[in-house]
């Protein structure tokens, strides 16, 4: 009886010191109870739930919701802060720190009084590749009629917002038709190009119209796009002309390396993958047209990667 009152009073001093240390640490008693809270509200009501794939599943283009979606939510600041595993990663400008959701990581949301969670959903196959990625959206089903369209809505707003303070960034393809992106810092602009003044400003008059008229294009059922042939040997200022460009018109750049690129399949791939406010550079060109390239790709299929119906997809 002794030894069994002596294991008592220790469990007891041990759960006082537990709950003294909880008491002590307001904030770690909050986050504890408002887990419980979670569970209890989880099973007391049903939920519907609705899935953000990165990729439409049968024709693999890009669905531009799911970058919405990701911007909208690595704002939540507070909701990432609050989580139990969050990445930090290096911002564009010096000493900034931005954070990320993890794999599987549950991010949680109110919007119109309405509780809400999202699901970073990272699929990866046995060498730890991700194979497909999207977020799971979940809420209340007797909130669904009340806040789903201004919720949405209310996604796009932000992420516009978002995408307009947004910085640059180029693209890259690699291996399996997909693309890989680093902050774009060229600080090339059209004041620093050695070019023919005249020129110059046709050229930055060509862009501000192109800019103003996705309406006139889409009236006269034309996509909605602008090309540029830039031709000489190395040294002459494409990369700079093309830098400048993309620092004017602010969109990133897609960069096509298409001695990675392993057939015409691939290339579509790769194209419905780009967003419609892309600067999509092809270099070399002229060896895969005149055939003495190895790879895989006529001339007809690189002549409908940048005018066929596919530059239609995603453009509207």
């Amino acid at each position: 009886m002794l030894v069994f009152d002596s294991f008592l009073a220790c469990f007891s001093i041990s759960c006082l010191i537990f709950l003294l240390r909880l008491f002590l640490h307001r904030t770690a008693l909050i986050h504890v109870v408002r887990k419980w809270a979670d569970w209890l509200d989880d099973r007391l009501h049903v939920h519907q739930h609705f899935k953000v794939p990165e990729f439409n599943d049968s024709t693999l283009q890009e669905n531009h919701f799911y970058r919405r979606v990701s911007l909208y939510l690595n704002s939540l600041l507070p909701a990432l802060e609050d989580s139990d595993f969050t990445n930090l990663l290096a911002g564009n400008k010096p000493n900034d720190i931005l954070l990320s959701p993890h794999d599987h990581q549950v991010i949680r949301d109110t919007f119109l009084g309405a509780r809400v969670s999202w699901l970073n959903n990272i699929q990866r196959d046995h060498t730890n590749q991700v194979v497909s990625r999207s977020f799971l959206l979940r809420f209340k089903i007797k909130d669904k009629r009340r806040i789903l369209e201004p919720y949405f809505q209310h996604i796009h707003s932000v992420s516009d917002d978002i995408e307009h303070r947004k910085e640059l960034r180029i693209h890259y393809n690699y291996s399996n038709a997909k693309w890989k992106s680093v902050p774009f810092n060229h600080p090339a602009t059209f004041d620093s190009l050695v070019i023919d003044p005249d020129l110059k400003t046709k050229i930055q008059s060509e862009l501000e119209t192109f800019l103003d008229s996705k309406q006139y294009y889409k009236q006269l059922g034309r996509v909605w796009k602008r090309s540029y042939l830039l031709y000489g040997p190395s040294g002459t200022g494409k990369s700079s002309f093309i830098a400048a460009v993309a620092n004017f018109v602010e969109y990133d750049v897609y960069y096509l390396n298409l001695s990675q690129v392993v057939d015409e399949a691939d290339l579509s791939a790769l194209l419905l993958q780009t967003s419609c406010k892309s600067l999509i550079v092809v270099e070399d060109l002229d060896r895969y047209v005149s055939g003495k390239s190895r790879a895989r790709i006529s001339s007809s299929g690189l002549l409908n990667f940048m005018d066929g119906i596919l530059n239609f997809q995603g453009r509207g």
